[in-house]
């Protein structure tokens, strides 16, 4: 939903604040518009049971982070941006690693998918995944916004990752390795199978957020490239918060 310069993006059935933001699409205006505009944005997500939350890039919007501090918001995060072109890319491949690419009809690796990318990303380990989960996890494979895989060391489920390919571009995301698999090589690999899937198929150019500079450090081993800074802005006051723990009583 448009609200001013702004677009409003909220994931209705999950409230983790990565599915939920604020995007600017349109060029600002001044100070005092933009600040009009964020306490409607607040209004628009607090109807929502949603904590006001922002993210854009730091170079397109430099006047940006002073507006939202004025208005009480505080930076959660500063992601540094990376592209890679197939000149750039540098596949790796490591010993014991495989990789399968997830389609609709294989309900095992499906599962497997979605539990290790619950363990990593939720904390959740003892829980299968829901009816839910795996429907929508075949929707997004069988209309294309997604190309997902699992990374397997030795046979063991280790690591998920995904691309989201648009127009030539896409997205790589979603990577994570379970701590028992880490430093050998699983998101590298992984990583390496999602780009050269994106770029046999035609892709130019595949981006990506890194989550920390252990992160950065591995992407840019395989030729990603720093860009620009994602910066991620979240409102000071949480709304809501008698709401959000009536959920859990």
């Amino acid at each position: 939903v448009a609200v001013g310069s702004f677009l409003q993006l909220i994931e209705p059935c999950n409230e983790f604040t990565w599915l939920n933001y604020a995007v600017p699409v349109e060029p600002l205006g001044t100070s005092l518009q933009v600040a009009e505009v964020i306490v409607e944005l607040r209004s628009v997500f607090e109807e929502s049971e949603r904590t006001l939350r922002f993210e854009f890039m730091e170079s397109l919007c430099p006047k940006l982070p002073n507006i939202l501090e004025q208005a009480g918001l505080n930076l959660e995060a500063r992601h540094p941006m990376l592209i890679c072109t197939p000149a750039d890319f540098q596949p790796h491949q490591a010993a014991g690693v495989e990789i399968k690419l997830l389609t609709v009809d294989d309900p095992e690796v499906l599962c497997s998918y979605l539990e290790v990318r619950n363990r990593c990303f939720y904390g959740i380990t003892d829980e299968a995944p829901t009816a839910q989960e795996i429907i929508e996890l075949c929707q997004d494979i069988q209309n294309s916004s997604s190309r997902c895989a699992l990374a397997y060391f030795n046979g063991i489920p280790a690591g998920v990752g995904a691309t989201m390919p648009m127009m030539g571009v896409c997205e790589l995301a979603g990577v994570a390795t379970l701590p028992e698999h880490r430093r050998l090589g699983v998101a590298k690999t992984l990583c390496s199978f999602l780009i050269k899937d994106h770029f046999e198929a035609g892709g130019d150019l595949v981006w990506l957020a890194a989550g920390n500079a252990i992160a950065k450090s591995t992407y840019e081993s395989i030729g990603f490239r720093c860009v620009d800074s994602r910066l991620n802005y979240i409102d000071s006051i949480v709304i809501n918060s008698k709401k959000l723990s009536e959920r859990f009583l």
